[in-house]
């Protein structure tokens, strides 16, 4: 910690960019069932199959209803400008997820094999984030570089909004897992996000955050 005038206290920890965690599971003892279904599925069709057939699948969206072909709101989806002015929303809403999960969430890249290829595609992308988003996902490149594993630990909520960011921006295509309030998000097209939820309580609960966040869960 050091001092700087009107004795603003700095922490030097706040100057080291974050990083996942390696997480090590053991299958055997995982026992709630979306964690399950979040470290099982091969694909995340897959994963949203079984999560219809067994559990309750809602898209999470800035718009309340599902549009037709003909609605004129669809221009706002190639609308640069309009994209990025409703992430703020998003941000929102994932900050209170993860306060409310006691700051743990899960990702997964086993969507990619090819961990150079994942690698490759991540540095492509990255000319469409801020550069302090840059910065966050270049430490995560290096986690990925010097390990093996499918899923990581996030623990810091800077990585967590980088990583919705990438969805929305539709250059990352992952799904991440909350455990206390069981809760999968699986990246998707035009500012829709799809949400599996356990049960329709669970579901009430996440609700209520997306609706204070101006978001709506369809």
């Amino acid at each position: 910690m050091m001092k700087m005038g009107n004795d603003l206290e700095i922490n030097i920890a706040d100057g080291i960019i974050p990083k996942m965690n390696k997480f090590n599971y053991a299958p055997l003892n995982v026992n709630d069932d979306l964690f399950k279904l979040f470290i099982h599925s091969s694909n995340y069709e897959e994963m949203l199959d079984e999560g219809r057939e067994k559990y309750q699948v809602s898209i999470l969206d800035v718009f309340k209803r599902t549009m037709t072909a003909d609605d004129p709101r669809l221009e706002l989806l190639s609308n640069d400008y309009f994209r990025l002015s409703q992430e703020d929303k998003y941000v929102q809403f994932i900050s209170k997820v993860f306060e409310l999960n006691e700051q743990e969430a899960y990702i997964d890249f086993s969507g990619t094999k090819n961990r150079i290829e994942l690698i490759n595609f991540i540095e492509n992308k990255m000319r469409k984030l801020d550069k302090i988003d840059k910065l966050i996902l270049i430490n995560q490149v290096d986690v990925l570089n010097n390990d093996e594993n499918d899923i990581y630990m996030i623990n810091d909520l800077p990585i967590l909004k980088v990583f919705i960011k990438g969805f929305l921006r539709e250059t990352l295509w992952n799904s991440i897992v909350f455990r206390k309030y069981p809760l999968i998000l699986v990246a998707g097209y035009d500012l829709s996000i799809h949400a599996i939820f356990k049960d329709n309580h669970d579901k009430t609960v996440y609700e209520k955050i997306a609706n204070a966040s101006n978001l709506y869960l369809r």
